[in-house]
C-alpha cells in the first residue's frame, strides 16, 4: 500500500508540472471569455458532461478491477486451503507420505516457477502433471477400511477443489481491464483536463489552483486504474503469502 502511495504522489506531481508548463506556455493565448467568471466555464453544461463522463469510466474501470482482485484473492486462498486440507487427508492413507511430498513439491514448483510466469502470461496449463499424478495414486489404492475409503473421498474431494483453483488462477492471469474501457477513460480524462485547461487561458494564479488540483486528482485516479488492471501484474499485484504459508506447514522442522 505505501508503494502504491508513493506512486501515486510522484505521477500527480508530474502531471502537475506537465499542466503548469503548459499553462505557462500558452499564457499569451486568451480562449475564456468573462475572466471573471472563469469558474462557471469551465463548470459549465460542457464541463459538466465531460467530468460526469470521466466519473463513469473511472467507477466502471475501478469496480470492474477490484473485483478481479477479489476473485482472484479468492482463488489463490481457496488453492491454498485445499492443499492444506490434501495434505492433511493424505496422512491418512496407507503410503501418504510418499504422496504428501508430492504435494510439497508441487507447492513449492507453483511458488519458484509457476508464481512469477503469471505476471507475463507464460504459465503452461500444467507444467508438471502433479495433481492427477496424485489422484492417479490414491485412486490406486484398494481397501476395505472404512476409515480409509472416507480419507479416500476426502483427498479426492481436496484435489478436484485444488484443481479447480488451480484452473481459475492461470485464467485470472490472462484477464484484464477491456481496452475499450482503458481508452475511453484516458480519452475522458484528457478531455476534462483540456477543457478546464484551455477555457482559462491565459490562466491567473487563481485559476491554476483548482486547474493543478483537478489534474492531481485526475492522473490519481487513472493510474490507479492502470496500476490495478490486473490481478498479475503492476504494483498492487497479488502476493502467493497463503501458498508460502501452507508449504511451511507441508515442511517438516529441521
Amino acid at each position: 500500500m505505501t508503494q502504491i502511495i508513493i506512486w501515486c504522489a510522484l505521477v500527480a506531481l508530474g502531471v502537475v508540472v506537465l499542466v503548469a508548463a503548459a499553462a505557462l506556455l500558452l499564457r499569451t493565448t486568451r480562449l475564456g471569455e468573462r475572466r471573471e467568471r472563469w469558474h462557471d466555464q469551465a463548470t459549465g453544461p460542457v464541463g459538466a458532461m465531460l467530468n460526469a463522463l470521466f466519473l463513469v469510466s473511472l467507477a466502471l474501470s475501478v469496480i470492474t478491477a477490484w473485483q478481479a482482485y477479489d476473485h482472484a484473492t479468492g482463488h489463490v486462498r481457496d488453492e491454498a486451503a485445499a492443499l492444506a486440507g490434501l495434505f492433511a487427508s493424505l496422512g491418512d492413507l496407507p503410503g501418504g507420505e510418499q504422496l504428501q511430498g508430492e504435494v510439497r513439491a508441487y507447492t513449492q514448483t507453483v511458488l519458484d516457477l509457476e508464481w512469477p510466469a503469471l505476471a507475463t502470461r507464460d504459465s503452461e496449463r500444467d507444467p508438471d502433471q502433479s495433481l492427477p499424478r496424485i489422484a492417479s495414486g490414491v485412486l490406486a489404492i484398494r481397501t476395505t477400511d472404512g476409515s480409509v475409503q472416507a480419507a479416500r473421498t476426502r483427498v479426492l474431494k481436496y484435489l478436484d477443489v485444488a484443481t479447480e483453483a488451480r484452473r481459475s488462477r492461470l485464467h485470472d492471469a490472462t484477464t484484464s481491464l477491456p481496452k475499450g474501457l482503458l481508452a475511453c477513460l484516458v480519452l475522458t480524462a484528457l478531455a476534462a483536463l483540456g477543457h478546464v485547461l484551455l477555457m482559462g487561458l491565459p490562466h491567473t494564479a487563481a485559476s491554476m489552483i483548482p486547474l493543478l488540483a483537478e489534474a492531481a486528482v485526475i492522473a490519481t485516479g487513472v493510474f490507479v486504474v492502470f496500476a490495478t488492471r490486473s490481478p498479475y501484474r503492476g504494483v498492487l499485484h497479488i502476493d502467493p503469502e497463503p501458498l508460502r504459508d501452507a508449504l511451511a506447514a507441508f515442511t517438516p522442522n529441521r
